[in-house]
């Protein structure tokens, strides 16, 4: 029955819904639908509302399978049975690997020392550009030993 509908949808259908799927791999289901909806609004091209109107039934029907059958899963890449998703790495980040980040990464800024200073315990020359944690950077400057490069 799933290879009958296939057929229905146009080569070209077809392209544009695994394009959207594809574009919101990382998405959890709900996020994806809302984009897409969002998508739809906007989109003025009927090829391309075919589209997303496949990519929103598509993850509509997957959706309602994964709540009856697979509840663990978060993301649209997380699908087997589909081949739309081959190309991508499944490395990628999606939304709930920051679940469970300890930290998050710092901002680091390039500076140029003005007086000779010691950052993190290590002695830093005049002259010397270093890249270092945004806070860190701004108490040196506002310290005067130190300003932005503006190489």
């Amino acid at each position: 029955m799933e290879d009958q509908k296939e057929e229905i949808l146009t080569p070209y259908t077809l392209a544009d819904r695994n394009e959207t799927l594809v574009k919101y791999a990382n998405f959890s289901f709900t996020a994806a639908l809302e984009e897409v909806k969002g998508e739809l609004k906007v989109e003025k091209d009927f090829h391309k509302r075919l589209g997303l109107l496949a990519a929103q039934s598509w993850i509509l029907r997957k959706k309602l399978y994964v709540a009856l059958h697979d509840p663990y899963i978060s993301a649209l890449s997380e699908i087997e049975d589909t081949d739309i998703f081959d190309g991508l790495d499944e490395d990628d980040y999606n939304d709930y690997d920051s679940l469970f980040d300890e930290d998050t990464p710092e901002v680091k800024i390039e500076i140029l020392i003005l007086k000779e200073t010691s950052i993190a315990g290590k002695k830093i020359a005049k002259d010397t550009i270093v890249e270092i944690e945004e806070k860190e950077a701004k108490s040196l400057i506002k310290a005067g030993n130190a300003k932005l490069n503006s190489e």
